[in-house]
Order: structure tokens, then sequence, then C-alpha cells
């Protein structure tokens, strides 16, 4: 019995030191402190600040349609707007890259064509408010940009007077939901275990509902982004 209690007063003692290293939420919760929390979570504040792009290779699985598994290679590039987005799939191959003014995809059929409107305009939100291009912005302290806390308590990041992102964190000050301009969903995070870099970045992402899953592959960062990348090739 004697050792019985010890062994459960190891796991107390063991239960509360761990609550004891995880940081404090203040009682009055301000957005300065909560990207502080945030970006203390997730490496610190000068690693983030020093990304200047990302190339993410991951696994996306959705739960209807033909797609149900692809394989999805995004270069973003934190520094200038230019995105390369590579999904690869059974029986697909496709491309598409955004380089300032510049545009075009390589569709299933292997032809080179302008992306559409559309989907141009859509790309080009996404990169405004993309995740971890503005939580780099937020660590480099971007004039553009200011904070604020929003309903529910969640980071806000503003520019030109509208919101481009925000994110919820938990007791850890990691984001468990993230989300960008008017959509108040977002997208659920799993934990930012995979460590790269000296930057943390979540496991998983999923939408609200499941349908769509991502796992991280690979990252890297800080890579030589040659201009060929970017380049569209002869048709």
């Amino acid at each position: 019995m004697n050792a019985a209690r010890a062994l459960l007063a190891g796991w107390l003692l063991a239960g509360a030191t761990v609550f004891a290293q995880a940081p404090a939420v203040p009682a009055v919760p301000t957005a300065e402190g909560e990207a502080e929390r945030m970006l203390a979570a997730l490496g610190g504040r000068a690693a983030w600040a020093g990304v200047k792009n990302t190339v993410n290779d991951s696994q996306q699985n959705r739960a209807t349609g033909e797609l149900a598994v692809v394989r999805a290679v995004i270069t973003i590039d934190f520094e200038r707007p230019r995105v390369r987005i590579e999904t690869r799939g059974t029986n697909l191959d496709v491309v598409r890259v955004i380089d300032g003014d510049k545009h075009w995809r390589r569709m299933r059929d292997g032809k080179i064509a302008p992306i559409p409107d559309d989907v141009l305009a859509d790309d080009r939100k996404w990169y405004a408010g993309h995740v971890y291009r503005t939580i780099h912005r937020i660590a480099a302290r971007d004039p553009a940009i200011t904070l604020r806390l929003g309903k529910d308590g969640r980071l806000e990041v503003v520019e030109k007077g509208a919101r481009i992102a925000w994110f919820k964190l938990d007791p850890r000050g990691e984001p468990y939901n993230f989300g960008a301009h008017e959509n108040d969903a977002g997208t659920l995070s799993g934990p930012w275990d995979f460590e790269h870099g000296g930057i943390r970045h979540p496991l998983w992402v999923s939408s609200p509902d499941g349908t769509w899953r991502a796992n991280i592959k690979t990252l890297a960062i800080n890579v030589p982004l040659k201009d060929e990348l970017f380049a569209q090739p002869a048709k």
C-alpha cells in the first residue's frame, strides 16, 4: 500500500511539474502579450523573424472526390509575392505559379495556360493571409500590420484596416485554430511538434469537419529561390 501511495504521489508531482512549466495565461490578455506567447511556443521571435521562405511538402486527404489522396509541395516566398504549388496524385501532376503580376499553370493535359481570374484572386488572398508568412511578419514586427484581440480572445492581424489572419491559442500559446480574412471557422491544428531550422510547425491540420486533412512530410526554410523555379516553361 505504501508503495502504491508513493507511486501515486510521484505521478501527481510529475503532473504538477509539467503544468508549472507551462507559460501562464495573463489575467487580462493583450494582443502583444498573446503574440509573444505564440512566438515563444513556436520557436521564438528571432527564429521566425529570420524565415524568408518555406517549402512545405504534405500529404492531403479528402473525404470525397477523385483526389482522395494527393501530395502537395508549396513553395512560398515571404519577401516577394511568389508562390509555386505542385500537386501530384494518381494520374495527376499539375503546377500553379504566381510571380508578382505574372502567373501560369500546367494543367492535367500538360498544357500551359494563365490561371483563371477567380482562382488567381483566391490565391492572392490566400498569400496575403498565409498562416506561416503572417507569423513571420508578426515576429519581424512588420510595420504594415497591427495586432488586436477579437471575439473569443483570438489574436487578430490587421492590414489596411481589414483582418487578414487570426489565431486561437491554447494555454501553452500554440494555435489550435487559425484562419484568414472573413472566415471565422478557419483550420484546426494539431500539435506544433514538427521542428526544423528553429521554428515549429503543426504535425497536421484539418478543416473543421475533417473532410480535408493534411499532414506534413518535410519542411525546408530559407532555400535559394531561383527565378527559374517561377518562370513559365515553353508551351
